[in-house]
């Protein structure tokens, strides 16, 4: 499980292998003096013993300020996860790192790797992700609450799938508690209906006479007689920011009562009116410099100075603080803040309306001081706000490969569709982009369009991106055609990408290298197959691209294993899956090719146990996978597996999937051969008795053929033997020439047929 460490920059903290979160989001807002709530906490604390907590009430109603007085009051020693959410959560890697992140700092420990799982494009949280989070808290001596605060910003639907299944199963020591503007798409009546669900609405957020009495005149001074108390909470409604800003604005007034008479109650209204009010309260300079700095999410002096073009924002920001205008902490330090999120609303129509021509501006030099430190998302969200569409582009292209590669592929959408169409379709770099990401979260119907729509768009790009988006165009139909389960159009698609471009510099060669290598296997030029993926190594290894390497390397070990060199096989495959796991890429689909080459050697040692759990696993992962062939070359594999172990109903009915699989195909290659011999294999009927083979078998060799289905590899059958591991070797082969088996699985299979096992 990722940890967050130490960092200068507070908004920045490393995890994983190169996921940064926010360090602050992980904490409960500081706690400010504020009006003791104490029944609201009691009810909170009642309805712990359920499932889930929703608090749903409009901005400004004090959700987040009742989670940080209930997280820290004493909850009968429970533990609380705390997580801050914003738009950029709005992705399911994101999400689910932050969540999972949270959880470990309160002690709930998952066994689960945040890198390997969550950065598997397709991964199926509710089946990978959670059932560990869920036992390790069924475990846990200590109960845990996870806050899910501004869970509104989630639209997100695998998202919603996923926490209504967390929720679901959540054991009695795990309770969510989610803070949200809206309904989140969540079972309410169901949860309702069945008891595991408590709510606290708007109407319970209100604040009472008495309490909106003790925020005006107790904490904020403002001396106001019960009437005028009364008639702003009959005003207001009793909303917690309403009754904060207008006391803002009656500070220092003469004329309360004429104020508030005039104050009016409706939301709609109240926004617009308050944030004239509270802003005409500030001196220009400081309305100004809020106005301007409300184009950030979060704020430093020194961003602050750069996008004002000025100096001296560090004082200003402590001045604002100290006024109570709205500026939230983010770390204890006072270097990073952030607005409140209703009254940053509210700056930002103020700037619209009077300084628009300024807005493009803020955003570009904003742009460019994340851009130089390297914050690639916010740069691309600044630039794009800016209208600075080019500059977008060219960061979107020089970063997609990463995020993809870290499974953000969510991410990488989302730049593209906040980009005006005809940027996108006029880019062809950026229609490819699209294309890849579309392959990724299973849009095949999308791929073909947008390379068409690159296509057409090359001859108006400098030679060199011509020729590069050509050959990325031919590359992704290769790799659609390879998905689609089209063998041998792959491969004269891959040819003819190969052929356009020679050089190495295109990002689309690394991403596309194997791909050839891998269709020629399945087009039964192992040979060609190996040497072609021998050099994508030499492309995808600098260019930092371990799927492909994983993918390709995962190949060649399938193709030793399909020629019966198992020791290279299993060497490789070993190889294969350390450099997943070392990349966070463990249960990504490009792993089943190399599991699939580990179990076949493993049931050639006649370790069928073994076997049978790593052809299971590549099964699992080529499923989560979008390609059609690795999921029946696993299907296949692990029935002759499942035959070997004397598993027979279940070896046909794999079979039976292993024939669907093919079939769906429209060009499997060699695939329906090796479905072909399997079939034969499976169906070979059982003798009647193998007698005259026993009398051939020698003791030794009838010994040797006793300690076959054990998961013993040879030398350890040769020390019980009391021989040599050459003398167990000859014996072997004797087994299996007299059995007509090929390998020790074979034979195992051949004299349980026989009733010689």
């Amino acid at each position: 499980m990722p940890t967050i460490d130490a960092v200068e920059r507070p908004d920045r903290a490393p995890i994983g292998a190169g996921t940064s979160l926010v360090s602050t989001k992980l904490t409960p807002p500081v706690l400010r003096t504020l009006v003791p709530r104490p029944h609201l906490i009691d009810h909170l604390i009642a309805g712990s013993d359920r499932r889930a907590t929703l608090i749903s009430a409009p901005a400004g109603a004090g959700k987040t300020s009742l989670l940080a007085e209930w997280a820290a009051a004493d909850t009968a020693g429970r533990s609380v996860a705390w997580v801050t959410l914003d738009r950029d959560d709005n992705d399911p890697v994101r999400f689910w790192t932050y969540v999972l992140t949270a959880l470990a700092g309160a002690g709930l420990r998952a066994d689960v790797d945040v890198d390997a799982t969550l950065r598997t494009p397709g991964v199926d949280v509710a089946t990978l992700v959670l059932p560990p989070v869920i036992n390790a808290a069924a475990e846990s001596p200590v109960p845990v609450a996870l806050v899910l605060d501004d869970y509104h910003v989630v639209a997100e639907p695998a998202i919603h799938r996923a926490l209504t299944s967390f929720i679901d199963l959540a054991p009695p020591q795990l309770h969510v508690v989610i803070s949200s503007r809206s309904d989140p798409p969540l079972p309410r009546s169901r949860l309702l209906a069945h008891g595991e669900l408590q709510e606290v609405r708007a109407a319970d957020l209100r604040f009472t006479e008495a309490e909106a009495r003790d925020l005006l005149n107790g904490l904020l001074g403002l001396d106001l007689g019960e009437e005028d108390v009364n008639r702003l909470v009959s005003r207001t409604e009793g909303w917690a920011a309403g009754l904060y800003m207008a006391a803002l604005s009656l500070r220092g007034r003469p004329d309360a009562q004429a104020f508030i008479a005039r104050f009016a109650g409706d939301d709609r209204h109240v926004v617009d009116y308050l944030a004239s009010e509270v802003l005409g309260g500030a001196d220009e300079d400081v309305r100004a410099f809020m106005r301007r700095t409300s184009v950030l999410e979060r704020m430093s002096a020194d961003l602050c100075d750069t996008i004002l073009e000025t100096r001296g924002s560090a004082e200003m920001l402590e001045h604002i603080e100290r006024s109570n205008l709205f500026l939230v902490p983010l770390d204890t330090r006072r270097q990073w803040y952030r607005f409140h999120g209703l009254f940053g609303d509210l700056l930002s129509h103020e700037l619209a309306r009077t300084e628009p021509e300024l807005i493009a501006t803020l955003h570009t030099r904003a742009g460019r001081w994340r851009q130089d430190r390297g914050d690639l998302a916010a740069a691309i969200r600044h630039f794009t706000a800016a209208g600075q569409f080019a500059e977008a582009a060219e960061l979107i292209v020089e970063g997609w490969v990463t995020y993809l590669q870290r499974g953000q592929v969510s991410r990488v959408r989302s730049w593209l569709e906040a980009l005006p169409d005809d940027v996108v379709a006029n880019d062809p770099r950026l229609s490819l982009i699209g294309a890849w990401a579309a392959i990724n979260v299973g849009r095949l119907d999308e791929v073909d369009n947008r390379v068409r729509a690159a296509q057409e768009r090359i001859s108006a790009a400098p030679q060199e991106t011509a020729v590069a988006v050509e050959s990325g165009a031919v590359m992704l139909r290769c790799i659609h055609e390879y998905m689609s389960g089209n063998v041998g159009n792959a491969v004269g698609a891959a040819r003819a990408s190969h052929e356009l471009e020679s050089g190495d510099a295109s990002p689309w060669r690394s991403v596309g290298c194997p791909v050839l290598g891998v269709a020629l296997f399945w087009g039964n030029e192992a040979d060609e197959a190996d040497s072609v993926l021998a050099r994508s190594a030499e492309i995808a290894g600098p260019a930092g691209n371990t799927i492909a390497l994983v993918h390709g390397m995962g190949c060649r070990a399938a193709i030793r294993a399909e020629s019966g060199r198992m020791e290279e096989a299993a060497e490789l495959a070993q190889a294969v899956v350390a450099l997943g796991h070392e990349h966070g890429l463990t249960e990504h689909w490009t792993n089943a090719m190399a599991r699939i080459a580990a179990a076949k050697s493993l049931a050639g040692e006649g370790r069928l146990d073994e076997a049978a759990a790593r052809a299971g696993a590549a099964l699992d992962v080529s499923r989560r996978g979008l390609a059609r062939v690795e999921t029946a070359y696993s299907l296949i594999a692990l029935a002759e597996i499942r035959h070997q172990r004397g598993e027979r109903e279940a070896a046909r009915e794999t079979l039976a999937a292993a024939r669907e699989a093919v079939a769906a195909c429209p060009d499997p290659g060699m695939l329906s051969e090796m479905l072909t011999r399997a079939e034969r294999r499976l169906a070979r009927p059982r003798r009647p008795a193998g007698d005259h083979l026993r009398d051939e078998l020698t003791e030794r060799e009838l010994t040797l053929l006793r300690l076959l289905p054990s998961d013993l590899p040879m030398r350890a059958i040769a020390a019980q033997m009391y021989v040599s591991l050459n003398t167990t070797k000859t014996h072997a082969k004797s087994v299996y020439r007299k059995l007509g088996a090929d390998s020790r699985a074979d034979a195992v299979t051949r004299a349980r047929d026989l009733g010689l096992l």
